[in-house]
């Protein structure tokens, strides 16, 4: 006996795709930037400095004096002299008072009393020790204006382009079944 038999055949169904990728650019462009600096102000005021020179003592070591120093240097001088006669005079008494000790005491002393010893001694040279001198600095001001930068900048916007992709469908082979009865 004979059993029929049942014979299938297929067809696999095959799509079909056609893929265009998507397309994108993007560029950016520098910044257009520009900056200045401009220059402080400046103020500067000096003022002027003091200076004060001091040559008393090297016009006295050439003895090269004021009225008023001479006056003084010549009344201590005379102070002295003053000083000397009267201790002179005092030991001329005591001397004159013993008298009858002997001796001639009036006769020694006009011997002694007679001319005047003077020397005249001329100043030195003036040196650089004896001047003075002295400074004071005179104050700075400094004012300064501080100025800010300009700084100016120009945005650029991204240039973008984009083209979408797209995917097309095709059937390139339809599904087929086909049955069969074989005897």
């Amino acid at each position: 006996m004979n059993i029929p038999k049942l014979q299938m055949q297929s067809t696999p169904g095959r799509i079909g795709l056609r893929i265009n990728k998507p397309e994108q650019t993007i560029k950016q462009h520098q910044v257009e930037q520009s900056i200045q600096q401009p220059k402080a102000d400046m103020k500067i005021e000096q003022k002027p400095g003091k200076i004060t020179i001091d040559q008393t003592n090297a016009w006295h070591n050439l003895d090269l004096k004021s009225v008023m120093a001479r006056t003084e240097e010549l009344v201590g001088i005379a102070k002295n002299f003053w000083m000397e006669g009267l201790a002179r005079v005092s030991r001329e008494g005591d001397e004159l008072m013993r008298i009858e000790n002997g001796g001639n005491p009036i006769a020694e002393q006009a011997k002694r009393n007679t001319g005047y010893d003077f020397t005249f001694q001329p100043g030195g040279r003036p040196t650089y020790e004896l001047v003075q001198v002295s400074y004071q600095p005179g104050e700075a001001q400094i004012d300064i204006q501080r100025r800010e930068p300009i700084i100016k900048n120009k945005k650029r916007d991204p240039e973008h382009h984009y083209r979408p992709g797209n995917v097309d469908v095709s059937m390139e082979q339809m599904p087929d079944l086909k049955i069969d009865w074989k005897v």
